[in-house]
């Protein structure tokens, strides 16, 4: 493989990261008997019947998302932008890379039986919204910081929609964590709240890796 030909590679890996993921859960949650996706999140594909894919796919896109920051490091230079853009993308892939080896804990109803309100929680489920955070954490840093380099190299396309993308999603985070307030009444929405995150966050990685870094435009 010649250093060309890697380097391209190693650019699309994050189009190639955010497509498997999307794709996959959205495959997956109509096959899982009793997955409500407006109220469980995604996370939980991972627990029951046929959960082993939606730890693979939590692997495979995080190993795609820790490929693309290596892509970026090597580019940086040429590109000179800030070295915390690749780390940016490495926490998210090493948050991807985590969720998928610790499993969630059952939540909001799912797998059946579980309470809907009444979350009981494991040292494997910890860890796993730990690492989740990681992800959560590394999707608008690097958002924010690739905004600022847009603004030096005066790329006002790509500086509006990376800026509205970290805006939308810091503001879904926060609806989030609300929606994980039982009292406040959008625990039935949780699932969805976060689909509309990460449907955010990776819709920017997939135009970014391939329109503006894969394809160069």
């Amino acid at each position: 493989m010649n250093n060309e030909y890697k380097n391209n590679f190693l650019l699309l890996c994050g189009a190639i990261s955010g497509l498997i993921f999307t794709i996959s859960w959205i495959v997956q949650e109509h096959f899982k008997i009793g997955y409500d996706p407006f109220r469980i999140p995604i996370s939980s594909l991972a627990l029951g019947e046929l959960g082993w894919i939606q730890t693979i796919t939590f692997l495979v896109s995080g190993l795609s998302l820790i490929l693309f920051a290596y892509g970026l490091k090597k580019l940086r230079t040429k590109k000179n932008f800030s070295k915390w853009i690749p780390i940016s993308f490495f926490i998210a892939g090493i948050g991807l890379v985590g969720a998928g080896c610790f499993t969630t804990d059952p939540m909001n109803g799912f797998p059946i039986g579980t309470s809907k309100t009444i979350i009981e929680t494991t040292l494997i489920g910890n860890l796993h919204q730990i690492f989740s955070v990681l992800l959560f954490i590394g999707l608008p840093c690097a958002m924010i910081l690739f905004s600022k380099y847009f603004s030096i190299i005066k790329n006002k396309k790509w500086l509006i929609y990376s800026n509205i993308s970290a805006i939308l999603f810091i503001i879904f985070i926060i609806i989030l964590k609300a929606a994980g307030e039982p009292s406040l009444g959008l625990l039935p929405y949780y699932g969805l709240i976060q689909r509309v995150i990460l449907i955010i966050g990776f819709l920017w990685l997939i135009l970014l890796s391939y329109f503006y870094f894969f394809l160069k435009k």
